[in-house]
């Protein structure tokens, strides 16, 4: 039976319908195939009267057009209720799958039996009836201009500030594009002046996509020589180049050349890290890298009051050490290391999308291999979190910090070997730091010691009262904002508890019913603190020491606590799916009010852009971070960002709607 589907000519045909005394073939062509009895007589009679009146001609010229125009429209219309997209099955392909023959990437295979548990869900396939369909993509126009600006060296101008959602040249005005030109010539000849966060994307996209590099190992060492040239400035950069450029090398093959992970300080639990923790499965001792230590342990080294106070360097070497140091204990008694004795025991499938966010001809495209599940595995990372404090604690006490983590069940036999080694190792570095503090030589005026003297006094007078305090303070409490906002957070029931453990010097019994009150009050910790606040030691609730100041601090200072009906959520929780409640309560105020206006807006830029700028971030960062929440408890992104404005994914698209408040 013959299809009666509406069906669209193709561009010959559209040409044709601007072509004088023949353009009635393409309104007779097109009533054909769609079987309109209507076109296919006007096409004839078209054809008759301009070759039987020649001057009539121009007029049906102009006629035929119009009704070619009117055709096409109404097919288009009926396409749309229908469901069929108008995009070839090429194009239609192409939307949301990577291309087969992307250069450089192919599915991997590491050693090991297919793990049957924690399967990664794939992802979600769109119906004809829901693909959103763009004749043109959005990105081809800047990929084409590329190529055309690749040579271009700029004049020097006056510097132009720059901030866009998708930065491009075309969101650039003159004056901007000037000096995009002039500080990219700069760059090139390793001048890194400096310049605003969206030029420096664009000139990431350009090398991701080719352009300006001879070689792929030159693209990617230019890569990290403008990652470290702004990092520090701008530390978003962080967030995205570690990845974009460990999927560089991996595209071009560069094995030698591949990012180490030293470089990438935000490792997270994902398929790339199981990737990269998988290269160390084989060496005795292991030898992790600082990085993925962070990314294997529940506590957030980096965020350790310890670490932020002057000792970065310390914990980056000593820590990698400690790990090693126990799998060397852990060969020699077992004959196992940590991987094959705390880690997964099967290999799994598992996809990541290659150069996520960003605008280059191979973004979005799905990575698929098969590899342990090292970094969301339970007992490994318990295992790791439990020698990443003990260490700290060792450290501590050997920097004469005060202080101590809590609530730390290690083995005695390997935190005897851990105080052991790192006392050895640092215990003697300090104190020959000490020795070479050599005191000056000083010569004394006798006759003038008396007036020394009296000014000493009426300095040490004026300062003994204020300097000690203001010192005090700004040591105690760097981190009163981030309580502060944990404290408001919580809901009066919880907020008991911290009250009880204040008249309690910190430390209470724990009560049935206590662990959920624990959680709530550790969730929005991770939140703020990226660490838990409190912990069960010895059947006791304890607050971590590193916080105590800034709680003491909140009860003799208490913030204005919102009344119930003024703490306002953007979504009814008790309306949404019973997955959607733990990924809700994961997000950051900032994140939930993106999410919303993702969902409640069609155009939601505006106030993205708004809601990105009081919280001094940007709008990209805002909904990949809501993404990585997502792939973490619902294991599917929630936001397509491929397209210049974001949308809510078809199929999580109605919860949302549903639950807004």
């Amino acid at each position: 039976m013959k299809s009666t589907a509406p069906k669209l000519p193709g561009k010959f045909c559209r040409v044709l319908s601007f072509i004088p005394w023949i353009n009635w073939l393409s309104v007779l062509y097109i009533g054909i195939v769609n079987t309109n009895a209507l076109h296919i007589i006007c096409g004839i009679v078209y054809a008759v009267v301009t070759f039987a009146v020649p001057s009539t001609a121009p007029f049906l010229w102009i006629v035929g057009i119009v009704q070619y125009i009117f055709a096409y429209r109404s097919i288009r219309k009926r396409m749309a209720s229908a469901g069929v997209s108008s995009a070839s099955p090429q194009e239609k392909a192409n939307i949301h799958s990577p291309s087969p023959t992307a250069p450089g990437f192919s599915d991997m295979v590491l050693q090991g039996e297919p793990e049957k548990k924690q399967a990664v869900p794939a992802r979600p396939q769109y119906s004809a009836s829901t693909v959103r369909v763009s004749i043109h993509d959005p990105h081809e126009k800047f990929f084409a201009d590329m190529k055309r600006f690749a040579q271009k060296d700029g004049k020097e101008v006056p510097f132009v500030p720059f901030m866009s959602y998708w930065p491009t040249y075309d969101s650039m005005n003159k004056s901007q594009q000037a000096w995009y030109f002039y500080w990219r010539s700069q760059v090139r000849q390793r001048n890194y002046i400096d310049t605003d966060l969206s030029y420096i994307f664009v000139l990431i996209y350009e090398l991701l996509s080719g352009t300006g590099w001879e070689s792929p190992r030159d693209g990617y060492e230019k890569l990290k020589r403008v990652w470290n040239a702004y990092r520090e400035r701008f530390p978003a950069l962080d967030r995205y180049l570690g990845d974009w450029i460990f999927d560089f090398a991996r595209q071009y093959e560069l094995t030698d050349f591949s990012l180490s992970e030293q470089e990438n300080p935000h490792a997270s639990p994902s398929a790339k890290t199981d990737l990269m923790i998988a290269r160390h499965a084989s060496e005795v001792p292991l030898k992790l890298s600082f990085s993925l230590i962070d990314a294997l342990c529940d506590y957030s080294i980096v965020s350790s009051k310890f670490y932020k106070d002057g000792n970065q360097e310390l914990m980056r070497e000593a820590i990698p050490r400690v790990v090693a140091l126990a799998d060397a204990a852990l060969q020699k008694k077992t004959g196992k290391g940590i991987l094959d004795t705390y880690g997964p025991t099967r290999a799994k499938k598992q996809e990541y999308y290659a150069f996520a966010s960003a605008v280059c001809p191979q973004a979005n495209q799905k990575i698929a291999f098969t590899v342990k599940g090292y970094s969301a595995y339970p007992k490994l990372r318990a295992y790791i979190n439990e020698l990443v404090r003990y260490g700290e604690n060792s450290l501590r006490n050997l920097c004469g910090c005060r202080g101590r983590l809590r609530g730390i069940t290690l083995d005695p036999e390997t935190s005897k070997l851990i105080d052991s080694f790192l006392t050895k190792e640092y215990g003697n570095r300090q104190r020959t730091d000490l020795s070479e503090e050599k005191p000056t030589k000083v010569v004394l005026n006798f006759e003038n010691i008396n007036t020394l003297r009296e000014e000493s006094d009426a300095v040490r007078e004026a300062l003994s009262v204020e300097e000690p305090e203001s010192k005090a303070e700004k040591a105690l409490l760097t981190d009163v904002k981030e309580v502060t906002s944990i404290y408001l957070a919580l809901s009066p029931e919880t907020r008991g508890l911290l009250d009880l453990l204040q008249k309690s010097a910190w430390e209470a019994p724990s009560q049935p019913g206590d662990e959920a009150l624990i959680q709530e009050i550790n969730r929005q910790s991770e939140r703020y603190l990226g660490r838990a606040l409190l912990v069960v030691e010895n059947a006791d609730i304890i607050a971590e020491d590193d916080y105590r100041d800034e709680l003491a601090y909140i009860y003799e200072n208490p913030p204005a606590i919102p009344a119930e009906e003024a703490r306002t959520k953007c979504f009814d929780a008790s309306l949404l799916p019973e997955e959607f409640r733990d990924f809700m309560e994961a997000l950051s105020p900032e994140q939930e009010k993106a999410l919303f206006a993702v969902t409640a807006s069609v155009d939601s830029q505006p106030e993205l852009e708004k809601i990105a700028e009081e919280a001094l971030t940007m709008p990209q960062i805002l909904l990949d971070d809501i993404n990585a929440a997502a792939m973490q408890y619902l294991g599917d992104i929630l936001i397509d960002t491929a397209e210049e404005s974001p949308h809510i994914l078809d199929e999580y698209a109605p919860a949302l709607k549903k639950s807004i408040a």
